[in-house]
């Protein structure tokens, strides 16, 4: 008997979400990152391995259909964006925000920029994209992850100014990530020989930071006014339905939707809850949700790819995420300027070589994708999955190995003895974090230690 779409899309779901749950609470026990294993969880339900000749010579199997799914995975991922950077700026102390707000801002927004032109350029010469879609690959792939940096957290505990960096960079990453590839979709729809208007579309970006901005401050302030009414056991559910209402609201009228959860959660987070007893009670429940979904965006985007390539397509994809790494500590350099020479040079391998693609990338590139099938280049679409796949594998694994080197004790460091490094040590803040993984960044400032 044939099964009807929902229950297709729910077996779907349900082997996926169940086999990933197993995969991440094994490798938590360890403290071992779980994004790399979650995607080739994926791919091993995936077209690569049951279209593959040497599988298929023997039997004919589908195990996970992603297709068949329709829009069902793209509403987890963009669910699942939208709980991720509202807890992560929700859990953002606004101390933390503004110490390093500076240095961590210029890497999120003028990072992302500058890697998607660069990476869109270095993608157009190298598989011989059109340059639109060769920046649009650029900008999915712009955009960081935390989720190596939080396995490390206890072995790296002498680089915590480093760690925060990083842990600010890439809250804000997510949305800015989101939003640059929303423009460049736009010109897809473009006709060939029509005429490009760039102040359209710089008018158009400045209009969805704005009323991002406007939005995501309005509802974040309204929020307090809210919860006077409401008891300890819906708070978490009310903060929930804020966030997906913010997102709405922002798009609807042309504004960044993403960037609008983003200011909501740090206004919620540290004005309209300060002081009450129930935030621990809304972490729990938004780190469990938020896990949920980020295990299905992970394994549903392993699920989709077909990485049927010959060797040198993979060398391509190999020389392409080479660029990838070494593009970072440049544009960190560049952007730090005098700053740098405050860091060790442990630390400033840790900010240039930390910066695994996570959660924003995997969410966006299949939307990307129809949205490049919708405009008739479909073998173009499955190219640039696999390649995202790809650069998001590897960059969790490169990221694990820096970081594992970095935590060993040979690095580390014997601390120098004098009342000059006592003082450099107390400006240090205190890191505490409640969740790993891209899902829940607690940063808390220890006011008794920076003091």
């Amino acid at each position: 008997m044939a099964l009807d779409a929902v229950t297709l899309s729910v077996m779907y779901f349900a082997i996926l979400l169940g086999f990933g749950v197993l995969v991440a609470n094994l490798l938590r026990k360890r403290s071992i990152p779980d994004t790399f294993f979650l995607l080739l969880l994926g791919l091993l339900f995936s077209p690569t391995i049951t279209t593959n000749p040497m599988i298929t010579q023997y039997i004919s199997i589908e195990l996970v259909d992603v297709v068949a799914m329709g829009i069902i995975p793209d509403f987890f991922r963009t669910l699942a964006l939208i709980l991720v950077i509202f807890i992560g700026t929700f859990n953002l102390n606004f101390s933390v925000f503004k110490r390093y707000s500076n240095i961590s801002l210029k890497l999120a927004f003028i990072g992302v920029i500058f890697n998607t032109v660069v990476l869109g350029l270095v993608a157009h010469l190298m598989f011989g994209m059109d340059i639109v879609f060769a920046l649009l690959l650029g900008a999915v792939i712009s955009g960081t992850g935390s989720g190596v940096v939080f396995a490390f957290e206890k072995a790296l505990a002498k680089s915590k100014t480093a760690l925060t960096i990083l842990k600010v960079e890439s809250i804000f990453n997510s949305p800015v990530s989101v939003l640059v590839p929303l423009i460049f979709l736009d010109l897809v729809g473009v006709t060939p020989g029509a005429l490009l208007e760039p102040l359209k579309y710089l008018s158009q970006f400045w209009l969805m930071i704005s009323v991002g901005v406007g939005t995501g401050l309005i509802v974040g302030l309204a929020v307090s006014h809210l919860l006077k009414g409401i008891m300890k056991e819906y708070t978490p559910l009310l903060l929930f339905a804020v966030a997906l209402i913010t997102y709405a609201l922002a798009t609807g009228v042309g504004g960044s939707g993403m960037l609008a959860v983003a200011i909501c959660g740090l206004v919620a987070g540290n004005f309209t809850l300060h002081g009450r007893g129930d935030k621990d009670d809304i972490i729990h429940f938004q780190d469990q949700f938020s896990e949920m979904l980020r295990i299905s965006v992970f394994t549903l985007l392993g699920a989709q790819v077909t990485l049927l390539m010959g060797m040198e397509e993979l060398a391509y994809i190999l020389f392409f995420f080479l660029m990838v790494v070494l593009v970072r500590p440049v544009m960190m350099l560049s952007l730090m300027g005098d700053l740098r020479t405050k860091f060790t040079k442990k630390d400033l391998v840790l900010l240039g070589f930390i910066a695994p693609r996570g959660l924003s990338a995997a969410a966006m590139i299949p939307i990307v994708a129809a949205a490049i099938i919708a405009a008739g280049q479909p073998v173009l679409a499955e190219k640039m999955i696999n390649i995202v796949f790809m650069v998001i594998l590897l960059s969790v694994l490169f990221s694990t190995i820096v970081g594992a080197v970095a935590s060993m004790k040979r690095f580390q460091g014997e601390p120098k003895k004098g009342k000059e490094k006592k003082k450099e040590d107390a400006n240090i803040p205190s890191v505490g974090v409640r969740q790993d993984e891209d899902v829940s960044l607690m940063l808390e400032y220890d006011e008794n230690e920076g003091s």
